[in-house]
């Protein structure tokens, strides 16, 4: 096989196994399979085929996720994602991390995201490297007053990130819990935030202790709010052994 015949077979194999519109493929070209080279160029076609139909896969997946994200990102009700859509977007942002590089990540899409597709806005935050930048979407997707989903799941993200959780995040945090009971006023819901609240700041002051002292005029305010809540008065209590331990 020549080299015109041996470019032309190579180009017809590598684009007609991936789907794409084959080369053309002469009529009068001479293609005889009788020697070892024809044979390895028949093996680079495929190979080649190969890498065309995962690049082409990888971009699909990718304008996908993109396309997805865009439409989560819509103020309008009814674009919530679906459990199967986000699932998908997380496994290709794992498989392809790079694709963050592309996503909005402004405030305004960031609040879209924790209501259209919460799943999906945690996987972007666990794939983010620094804490600066971990804190700022966290920061963005917190909303007052919460109700009881959307404060059970940032509950447990401030928990899995609590390493990473500034005083900044915490305050903000403790500020949208705040707004949550006095909207509820009384009941279980409130009972709920107060110790879902507890709980987190416990979380948070087992990893710093130094925000016993930081927050302390605040959150003991918080605690003293809600003294039925058994909770809130064995945070505040920690609150002052901590305190009065550091000084």
């Amino acid at each position: 096989m020549d080299a015109t015949a041996a470019k032309a077979f190579y180009d017809y194999i590598a684009t007609t196994v991936v789907g794409m519109p084959p080369a053309p493929l002469s009529r009068l070209l001479s293609v005889n399979f009788s020697t070892a080279e024809d044979a390895r160029i028949i093996s680079d076609g495929i190979s080649r085929a190969r890498i065309i139909y995962e690049q082409k896969n990888k971009l699909a997946q990718a304008e996908y996720v993109l396309a997805q994200l865009a439409k989560a990102a819509v103020p309008t009700s009814g674009t919530a994602l679906s459990p199967q859509t986000m699932a998908r977007i997380t496994a290709t942002l794992e498989q392809q991390p790079e694709i963050l590089q592309s996503v909005p990540l402004n405030a305004e899409n960031i609040r879209m995201y924790a209501k259209n597709c919460w799943n999906v806005l945690v996987t972007i935050i666990n794939m983010t490297d620094s804490s600066s930048d971990v804190n700022c979407i966290i920061q963005s997707a917190i909303v007052q007053p919460m109700n009881i989903v959307e404060h059970n799941s940032l509950a447990q993200l401030l928990i899995d990130q609590t390493a990473a959780i500034s005083a900044d995040t915490l305050f903000k945090y403790l500020n949208a819990v705040e707004a949550s009971c006095r909207a509820q006023q009384s009941g279980s819901a409130q009972v709920h935030n107060v110790r879902l609240a507890s709980k987190v700041f416990n979380h948070a002051l087992d990893a710093n202790s130094a925000l016993a002292e930081t927050m302390s005029i605040e959150l003991g305010s918080f605690c003293l709010s809600y003294t039925r809540v058994k909770d809130a008065t064995d945070l505040y209590r920690r609150i002052l052994t901590t305190d009065s331990t550091s000084l």
